[in-house]
């Protein structure tokens, strides 16, 4: 689990709290604290794997709309033999 500057700063400055001989109320309230920390921490990371997520997929169907050919995009292909290069087009009707 990677947690965030934000998180581990807020950790950091709880530490000594918990580390020390403090009363159990104090205690507790560092341990949710933390623990709330984590868990933003946790949420902030799968929110932007969802935000990565989603700019993959538009940026997927971007270059899927892209790449799909129109109208008049495709060649005319006759089934003849050729002797040589073939120097013709065809006439637009």
């Amino acid at each position: 689990m990677k947690f965030s500057f934000k998180s581990l700063l807020v950790l950091a400055a709880f530490a000594p709290f918990a580390l020390t001989s403090c009363s159990e109320k104090t205690q507790e309230n560092a341990e949710a604290t933390a623990e709330s920390a984590a868990n933003d921490a946790a949420a902030n990371t799968e929110a932007a794997g969802d935000a990565i997520e989603n700019t993959t997929d538009k940026a997927a169907a971007e270059i899927n709309e892209a790449t799909t050919p129109t109208t008049g995009d495709t060649a005319v292909v006759r089934d003849q033999p050729a002797n040589g290069a073939v120097e013709e087009t065809p006439v637009k009707q």
